[in-house]
């Protein structure tokens, strides 16, 4: 009996290692997408002060080019992975004695608090604007 409950636990705790990894690949993914969307604006700026004869039909390929709907895409596909890997975590939980992320997921919910997807969600929403912002701008001071 001792056995299978240390090797539910241990299988517990690869899984656990393995959610985490999910995780700090997701923050590197932010980061990265970040640091280009970073580097489009950047280019954009160099690219209208007419540093290089470039049209504006190709500035705004550039734009359209960029990462953001493919972040927005990411954000999204590791949030189903980290929420489907939480449900196998909670199930394994129910064999444990004490479930912590049912536990933690309840104290969550029960103080409002917004997902951290959510809030990471907005970062391409909002380079996206900018995108579409600067866009419109630059077919403004054209016309």
């Amino acid at each position: 009996m001792a056995e299978a409950k240390d090797a539910r636990l241990a299988l517990y705790e690869l899984y656990l290692a393995t959610t985490e990894k999910v995780s700090d690949r997701r923050a590197q993914a932010n980061a990265w997408m970040l640091s280009v969307n970073s580097a489009v604006v950047a280019l954009y700026g160099y690219l209208a002060a007419d540093k290089l004869s470039v049209s504006v039909g190709q500035k705004q390929i550039w734009l359209w080019a960029i990462v953001s709907v493919a972040w927005a895409f990411l954000l999204t596909s590791y949030r189903q992975l980290n929420r489907a890997k939480l449900e196998v975590l909670q199930e394994m939980e129910k064999e444990l004695t004490f479930p912590v992320f049912t536990r933690e997921c309840k104290a969550y919910q029960r103080h409002r608090r917004r997902s951290l997807s959510i809030v990471e969600t907005l970062l391409p929403i909002c380079f996206l604007a900018l995108y579409v912002a600067i866009m419109a701008a630059a077919l403004w001071m054209k016309g």
